[in-house]
Order: C-alpha cells, then sequence, then structure tokens
C-alpha cells in the first residue's frame, strides 16, 4: 500500500479538462482521487477521510468561498485543512488581486500555477497528504490522550468515591467508639457511687460509732476515720469527673464552672471562664461532647502546655455553639500540628478525639498554635434550643441523674 493511501485528494475542476488530466496523474502515481462536481459536494467530502482539495480558481465564487470557509472554520482544533488552488498564467490583473483577497477565508490554501508540470503537482499534493497525515496523527493522539483521561477521571472518581466510603465508615466507628465510652463512663461513674461510695459511707458510719463509743483517742481509729473520708472525697470526685451529675440535672454551664473550678485547684494553673448567665441549654449529645473536649483540652494544658493560664470562653446564638480554649504554653510543634490539620495524625487521640466528636455533630475544629500557646475552637451547630441554663433547674426528662455520694 503507498504511503497516504487511505487519504482522498477531492477535484473540484468543472470547466475544462483540468480535473481529467490531474486524475490520470496523480492516478498513475497511485494516490486515491475523487472528482466531485459540485461545491457542496466537495463541502460535504471534508470530514470524511479527505487529505486535500485540488480546486479551480474559475469555480470558487464568492458564495462557494463562503460555505467552503465556514465549513473550515469548524474544523476541530487539530485540524487544517489544506487546499490546493489553480490559478491562471502568474499575471496579476485586478481580478486575480481580487481572487486572492476573496480566498483569504480560506486559511491554509497553496497555489498551483497553470500549465502544471506533473512533477509539481504530485510534490504538492504529497506534502499536502503527508501534513494532513500528521494532523490526523495529532487527532489520534490527543483522542488517546482524552480516553486516558477519562479512565483516570473514572479511577480517581472510584478511589475518591472508596475513600469517601471508608472515611465515612471510620467516622461512624469512631463516633459509636465516643458514645460506647461516654456510656462506659456513665456506668463506672454510676457503679462508684452506688457501691464503692456505699460501702465507704457505710464504713464511715462504722467508725463513728465506735469513735462514740469510747475509742475516739484511738490514734489507729482516727486514722482510719481520715483514710476513709478520702476514699469517699477521691472516689466522689472521680465518679464526678467521669460524668458529673450536673451534665444531666443542670446542663453545660453548671457542670463548665464546677470542672474549671476544680481543674483550677488541682493543678494550680490560673483558669478563666467567660460565659453568658442566660446561655440555651442545649441537647444532650452537644452538651456531653463541649464538656468532654473541655475535660480533654484542659488535662493535654495540664501534662503537656506547662502553661501558667489558661482561658476558656463559651457562647451561643441561635444557629451555634462556640467553645474556645486558650492557653499560653509551648504551643505544638509546626510539623506535628501541619500533619495533623491534613490527616489528623501524629497527635494522640486527644486532639483526634475532639475533632471526631465535632465531626460528628456537623461542626468544625480548629487548631492555631505558636510557641506562645495553643488555641483550640470548637463549633457545633444548634439543631434544637430548649430551656434557659440555671444551676437550679431540676434534670431534664429522662436524664440518668446521679446524686453526689
Amino acid at each position: 500500500m503507498t504511503e497516504n493511501a487511505d487519504l482522498d485528494v477531492l477535484i473540484f475542476a468543472p470547466f475544462g479538462k483540468d480535473a481529467q488530466l490531474i486524475e490520470n496523474v496523480l492516478r498513475q502515481s497511485g494516490i486515491s482521487v475523487r472528482v466531485v462536481s459540485a461545491a457542496a459536494e466537495m463541502t460535504a467530502s471534508i470530514p470524511r477521510k479527505a487529505g486535500v482539495a485540488i480546486v479551480a480558481e474559475e469555480a470558487l465564487h464568492t458564495a462557494e468561498i463562503e460555505v467552503l470557509a465556514q465549513k473550515l472554520e469548524a474544523q476541530p482544533p487539530w485540524s487544517d485543512f489544506p487546499l490546493l488552488v489553480l490559478t491562471g498564467s502568474g499575471v496579476s490583473t485586478d481580478a486575480t488581486e481580487r481572487a486572492v483577497r476573496a480566498r483569504a477565508p480560506l486559511r491554509n490554501v497553496t497555489l498551483l500555477e497553470r500549465p502544471l508540470r506533473p512533477a509539481t503537482l504530485i510534490s504538492s499534493v504529497r506534502s499536502a497528504l503527508n501534513a494532513r497525515q500528521r494532523q490526523y496523527e495529532i487527532r489520534n493522539h490527543l483522542e488517546k490522550q482524552r480516553l486516558a483521561e477519562e479512565a483516570l477521571r473514572r479511577a480517581h472518581d472510584y478511589l475518591e468515591s472508596q475513600v469517601e466510603g471508608r472515611t465515612l465508615a471510620l467516622r461512624k466507628l469512631s463516633a459509636k467508639l465516643l458514645r460506647v465510652q461516654d456510656d462506659e463512663r456513665r456506668r463506672i461513674a454510676r457503679e462508684l457511687h452506688d457501691s464503692l461510695g456505699q460501702y465507704l459511707t457505710a464504713a464511715k458510719i462504722n467508725l463513728d460509732l465506735l469513735a462514740t463509743d469510747g475509742h475516739h483517742d484511738s490514734p489507729q481509729l482516727v486514722e482510719a476515720v481520715q483514710l476513709v473520708e478520702r476514699a469517699i472525697s477521691d472516689t466522689r470526685t472521680l465518679s464526678h469527673l467521669l460524668h458529673p451529675p450536673l451534665l444531666d440535672e443542670a446542663g453545660l454551664a453548671s457542670a463548665a464552672r464546677w470542672y474549671i473550678e476544680g481543674f483550677g485547684k488541682r493543678s494550680g494553673i490560673v483558669t478563666s471562664l467567660e460565659m453568658a448567665e442566660d446561655l440555651t441549654r442545649l441537647s444532650s449529645d452537644i452538651e456531653t461532647a463541649l464538656f468532654r473536649i473541655l475535660q480533654e483540652a484542659l488535662t493535654n494544658v495540664h501534662r503537656h502546655a506547662k502553661s501558667s493560664r489558661v482561658e476558656i470562653d463559651l457562647v451561643a446564638d441561635e444557629t451555634a455553639v462556640v467553645l474556645t480554649i486558650k492557653d499560653y504554653g509551648a504551643g505544638i510543634p509546626r510539623d506535628v500540628l501541619g500533619r495533623f490539620q491534613k490527616s489528623g495524625t501524629d497527635v494522640g487521640v486527644g486532639l483526634a478525639g475532639m475533632r471526631a466528636r465535632v465531626k460528628e455533630l456537623g461542626g468544625t475544629f480548629e487548631v492555631q498554635s505558636s510557641p506562645a500557646g495553643t488555641t483550640l475552637k470548637a463549633t457545633i451547630p444548634v439543631v434544637q434550643a430548649s430551656e434557659k441554663y440555671s444551676d437550679n433547674l431540676g434534670p431534664r426528662p429522662h436524664a440518668q441523674s446521679t446524686a453526689s455520694a
């Protein structure tokens, strides 16, 4: 098969013998030729196997040029269809100048002066066909690239969906684990209060009875009373830290005040709380999440920040509740913070757990840190608002109340 044999050469020369002569010369050279008798036929044939068109100058009237120009203008970016225009003897006249200007919209035009030498004709046609062949190769390359990009995009979308699905599954699992953890804390707190706390209280009562029976001067009895009192106090504190009854009975405001006051006394860190007096009570899930975030954040300040003071700010409106905790300690290393913000890793379970709690409730969790300190900000949308916060509110309906030992 000869080179470019799959591309046709269109010949549009309806006057004289040019079409027949050109056809014979090209066929003898093994070039595929098709003679067309009208401009519309040539225009329609351009997208179908056409490699080049040979057009007689006298056949290009204004109307044909406009239609052909529109066709060529609509070519895809890779295509620049070549036209070989047969001109006169080369003498420049007003008519030839007008013809040149009229052909300008046809773009890729090469002029062949008559009379034609066969070698010149064949060389021009082969050059045009080779150029057209390269255009088709570019088209094929672009098509392969497009298909590869589509395949890559589909693979990317599939992987994204897999990652999204697994992320959602992990988020649900994380939320379930947090709920199980909270339930377990409630159970242990209740057991400490109802079981160990009651046993210690009973032991204290017996020791007090012994003391009233004349044994109050015994140093062993005095020490035993003191140890039991300390055990009762520690048990009560541990039970309340696991799940403070105030959280269910009076809400986050009272529980936060109680916890922050106790944290300041236990840690020696100057702790301040800014909070409106009439904050609206929130859903149990939101209040529990914010209290656990407060606990975890202050624990991190005590263990890692080496800060002498910490500031807590709790505000809420009709749309969201925002908890901000700011310390003035050593801060989180930049690379560690960067990894956490990017993937949530390399910072232990504390920050990851806080963010998981907030995300489960549709909120946002922000961490800003420098050598001057760290600021945590949890923003959770408020779905429902009910009663006003008040320290002397009774228990909510269905709330699990745990009285102090």
